[in-house]
């Protein structure tokens, strides 16, 4: 269930938790008596298992040690995610899509230029999936990026 947008101090809860500033955003929410639902835990140590973490007993799972997203790998989730709002909102088509596909190949291109780093290797990751998923046609696992 939503916080009560009208307590501000809930409101300031929810900001200081989401803004990456917490180290622990799950206990400030619960401070301020916003109940977290057992499936946010849940993929919180989802999260923790692939990103190779120990995983805590179920219950306690710390989210400071979850890796929270970069500047630069949020700039190319907004980007590859405005590219597939375009492509949806172009009805799909096979134009839109050979488009789409051309865009994220050469910006695959771009950061493989680029130095290796952790950073770089999400950022190619986030276009080949989206690369992969508009060949197959499998639009609907495209709405996982905007959840991750």
């Amino acid at each position: 269930m939503p916080p009560d947008f009208k307590d501000p101090e809930k409101v300031r809860a929810v900001g200081d938790a989401i803004s990456g500033i917490a180290d622990d955003p799950i206990h400030i929410l619960k401070q301020a008596g916003i109940d977290i639902e057992p499936e946010l835990e849940e993929f919180l140590q989802f999260l923790a298992e692939i990103g190779g973490e120990k995983v805590e007993p179920e219950g306690q799972i710390n989210v400071a040690r979850v890796p929270k997203p970069s500047g630069e790998l949020a700039e190319a989730k907004l980007e590859v995610l405005s590219i597939l709002h375009g492509l949806e909102f172009a009805g799909f088509s096979e134009e839109a899509k050979q488009k789409a596909i051309e865009r994220l190949s050469a910006r695959i291109g771009e950061v493989s230029a680029e130095k290796l780093t952790p950073e770089n290797l999400q950022k190619l990751g986030l276009c080949a999936f989206a690369v992969e998923m508009i060949k197959s046609g499998n639009f609907e696992r495209l709405g996982e990026i905007e959840r991750i």
